[in-house]
């Protein structure tokens, strides 16, 4: 079965000329660069970085017998 998770980059002017990228599903996504190639590079790394630190936040939701626990493979990348 394959699937896709469709997320929203924003990319804006800030100071200097540089080139700010967000994501908007995830708000503490954030990041900046002096290109939009380099922006979206490094939003795409941020947001890798920040899915993988919400893993290791917070307890674990209580499992029954039947639960059963497999790990999925998302894609990130920046068309």
């Amino acid at each position: 079965m394959a699937s896709r998770l469709a997320l929203t980059a924003v990319f804006e002017p800030v100071e200097e000329r540089w080139v700010q990228g967000r994501v908007v599903e995830f708000p503490s996504v954030i990041t900046a660069a002096p290109t939009i190639e380099q922006a979206k590079d490094m939003l795409v790394d941020a947001l890798r970085e920040f899915l993988l630190t919400q893993g290791n936040s917070g307890p674990d939701l209580p499992e029954s017998d039947a639960s059963i626990r497999e790990p999925i493979n998302v894609v990130i990348g920046v068309a």
